[in-house]
């Protein structure tokens, strides 16, 4: 599915990577999954790749100046299907953009096709496993995780228009916040 992310700055991508990696090693976690590509999703839509879908987020990069998140710790979305996450506070900034995108894509006709994707029920998290998942015991990796240092400051500067492949992202375009 395609949707607009902010890809994680170099030294919190590296976090996530290893812990990717970790995962791997102690866990059997297999590496990559849908959308494995370190990034906070702010909008998911099945037509987020349209041209006229790119200049609404161009417009909006442009207008949002680069802003700061931090990770809050672990989370889980229950399902047959579990998403593991790293949580990421909700700023005002954060708010803000995911909302104005939300109102402005819609408006467009390019409304969020996820109902946890709306300006009220969005939650900014960093996906660490999805469909991933199916041999591994989930206590042993959740109290692992618990114990791993994820208070992160996690610096946003850019969006992208991006696409889920199986086991990673295809990013179609980035624009700069602020820029």
């Amino acid at each position: 599915m395609p949707g607009v992310i902010a890809l994680l700055d170099d030294a919190n991508a590296a976090r996530v990577e290893a812990l990717w990696d970790a995962m791997g090693r102690e866990f059997g976690v297999p590496r990559g999954y849908p959308g494995a590509v370190p990034h906070i999703s702010f909008h998911l839509g099945s037509h987020d790749v349209e041209a006229a879908a790119e200049t609404i987020v161009r417009g909006v990069s442009r207008e949002t100046p680069p802003f700061t998140v931090h990770s809050a710790g672990l989370g889980v979305f229950g399902g047959p299907v579990p998403v593991l996450y790293l949580t990421v506070g909700r700023s005002p900034e954060a708010s803000k953009l995911a909302t104005v995108l939300t109102e402005r894509l819609a408006a467009a006709g390019f409304p969020s096709t996820d109902p946890y994707f709306t300006a009220d029920k969005w939650v900014p998290h960093i996906t660490i496993a999805h469909k991933n998942l199916e041999a591994v015991e989930l206590g042993p990796l959740l109290a692992w995780l618990v114990d791993q240092p994820l208070a992160w400051e996690i610096p946003l500067g850019s969006l992208s228009i991006a696409r889920e492949t199986d086991i990673g992202a295809e990013i179609l375009a980035t624009f700069p916040l602020g820029g």
